[in-house]
Order: structure tokens, then sequence, then C-alpha cells
């Protein structure tokens, strides 16, 4: 009997514990971040000085499914680690990766209206990854947004530069290193 009561107490304690416990916080909303990722983001902070946030956007454009449908999957991951904090003000190092996927389909017609016409299909495909550290910004406004912002190391890598669009870092080569940094607003939950 002596033993059921220690080990009820125990775990009264324990879930007592837990439910006072103000950790995980949860926030989500949206960034941008040439380093850990563009979309909808997630960020759960496992106590006062860790968290992770995770973002992801995929998204197709274009008019026609059969001749003209582009993809886009832009992902990414960043872990936090707390300079300094207080209820306000958050400055955090931050190590990140991110994964952008374009893919491009379209179909271009030759010799149209006359018995030559032809039709060709095209497909193009980038990916970057995105790796960095650097150190971000959160401004806390009653304990429910935040406003942040990101400066790092960025290291981009692609395997095909065919693209020329708002993401091309890396001029023609195969890799970029230098300056990236993002911006983000997030609710917490």
């Amino acid at each position: 009997m002596r033993s059921k009561l220690i080990i009820l107490t125990i775990f009264l304690l324990t879930m007592s514990t837990a439910f006072a416990s103000k950790y995980p916080h949860h926030q989500l909303g949206i960034s941008y971040s040439t380093i850990s990722g563009t979309g909808l983001g997630y960020v759960i902070e496992l106590d006062r000085h860790n968290a992770f946030q995770f973002t992801v956007m995929p998204y197709y454009t274009g008019s026609n499914a059969d001749n003209d449908l582009n993809l886009t999957i832009i992902t990414g991951i960043e872990f936090q680690k707390t300079i300094y904090r207080d209820s306000e003000h958050k400055v955090y190092g931050f190590a990140a990766a991110s994964l952008w996927y374009f893919e491009k389909n379209s179909v271009t017609y030759i010799n149209q209206g006359t018995d030559f016409e032809k039709e060709i299909k095209l497909y193009d495909k980038d990916v970057y990854h995105n790796l960095g550290l650097g150190v971000g910004y959160d401004y806390i406004l009653n304990e429910a947004v935040s406003f942040n912002m990101n400066l790092g190391l960025q290291y981009q890598m692609t395997s095909n530069d065919s693209f020329t669009n708002y993401l091309e870092r890396t001029d023609g080569k195969e890799s970029f290193i230098g300056l990236g940094g993002g911006v983000g607003l997030l609710f917490h939950l």
C-alpha cells in the first residue's frame, strides 16, 4: 500500500509540474528567408533557450495543366539558440538549411497554322540548397505576436542555372557564399 501511495504522489507531482510548465511554446505565421526558407512558418520553443522553426510553401502556377504548369516547393528548418531574452526582445544565433525546387513545363509551337506545325514540350527544373549561420532578433508584442529579422552567412548550391528568378545568386556558377537573411511575422498560440 505504501509503495502505491509513493508512486501516486510522484505521478501527481510530475503531472502538476508538466501542466504548470510554459513550454513548449508554439507560433504560427509567415516567414521569408533566403537561408531557412519561405512560406508558412511554425516555431516550437522547446524551452527558454532552444527553438526550431519550420517553413513550407508549395504552389502551382500556369494556365493549362497539360501544357503550361509550374511547380514550386520551398521548405526549410532553422535551429535557434537564445543569446539574450526578456519579455519583449529575443536575440538568438541560428543554424539553418532550406531546399528550393522550381519546375517549369511549357509548350512551344513552331510553324503554327501550316502543314509543318509542330509542338515542342519543354521541361526545366532548378534545385537550390541553402545552408547558413547567423543571428536573429525577435520583437515580441504582448506575448501574442513576434516580428523577427535575421542576417547571416549563406552558402547556396544549385543543380541547374537555367532559370532567372529572384533566388538566383550563383551567377552561372554552381555555388554562392555571401550574406543572406529574412523577416517574419508569427502569432503565439
